[in-house]
């Protein structure tokens, strides 16, 4: 395909191309701190370029961007989106490209947040529940490090925002957009953010009992929010982790819709079990 931009599509283009494929990317991502040397778009432009590359892999469009979700950073340049808020909205946008005739939508994830992927993925499979009309529609969702051995590899050495993975990433996809000067916050900060990247939030309340809700908020001590090693970064590392992406995603995304369309002929359906459905449960009273 030429163009695989939704957004730059007309309504014919549209009704053409659901008369053989009805399959769409969805990324979103936020605004959100990511030090002195990137720009706060950085999760976006993860979500809007591999969205891109793994569309024209597999043959299908891609829809613009839901560019504001939650972080909790509160330092300039961070927009927050209550999750629910957030939430809401892609299933509303889902249900609307629903009624258009799109049958298998993969969201992609710039933004990591585990409080917003979180409700997200709950939201979602309570829409389904609630919407009959979903049943035959495949949502995944696809967080790009899950799919990159080096990135997930930097996890597990302690690397994670506006580090080592984002930095190269930046310097392969927008080198102009990337500040040469690194800057972190004091070194007990750092290695504290390191060591645990919720550490910036400063969690208080009256009391010791867990049923209270506590105040949350971003520690005063965080000034810049760099969670790693940013200075190991370079463009072949982008490059490698861009190529782990699209090799070890795209045939999954391929067999899955493959598999989906079988099943919605044939009527069949994995049955989950708790080993493979980890739900939270809460005890009815």
């Amino acid at each position: 395909m030429k163009n695989v931009q939704m957004g730059e599509m007309t309504v014919k283009d549209l009704q053409e191309y659901l008369k053989d494929n009805r399959t769409i990317i969805f990324p979103y991502a936020m605004l959100e701190q990511h030090g002195h040397h990137l720009p706060v778009d950085t999760d976006i432009r993860n979500a809007v370029v591999m969205g891109e590359k793994i569309a024209r892999e597999l043959g299908c469009i891609v829809a613009p961007p839901l560019n504001y979700c939650f972080s909790g950073g509160m330092l300039e340049g961070t927009i927050n989106v209550k999750p629910n808020t957030f939430s809401n909205m892609v299933g509303e946008i889902i249900e609307s490209l629903v009624l258009q005739g799109f049958e298998n939508i993969i969201i992609i994830p710039g933004h990591g947040g585990s409080e917003s992927m979180f409700h997200l993925k709950e939201s979602l499979r309570i829409l389904k529940w609630l919407n009959p009309a979903l049943k035959d529609i495949m949502i995944l969702m696809t967080p790009l490090w899950d799919f990159s051995k080096t990135w997930k590899t930097g996890y597990e050495t302690r690397d994670y925002h506006a580090a080592d993975a984002e930095t190269s990433l930046m310097k392969h996809w927008a080198p102009e957009l990337v500040r040469d000067e690194i800057v972190l916050d004091e070194d007990e900060i750092a290695e504290m953010l390191r060591n645990n990247p919720d550490f910036y939030q400063e969690k208080t309340s009256f009391t010791n009992l867990s049923d209270e809700i506590p105040h949350t908020t971003q520690r005063e001590s965080v000034k810049i929010g760099v969670m790693g090693f940013p200075h190991r970064s370079c463009v072949e590392t982008g490059k490698k982790i861009t190529q782990e992406i699209l090799n070890t995603l795209v045939p999954v995304l391929k067999d899955a819709i493959a598999t989906a369309d079988k099943c919605r002929k044939s009527g069949e359906r994995v049955q989950l079990t708790d080993d493979n459905d980890k739900e939270v449960k809460i005890l009815s009273l």
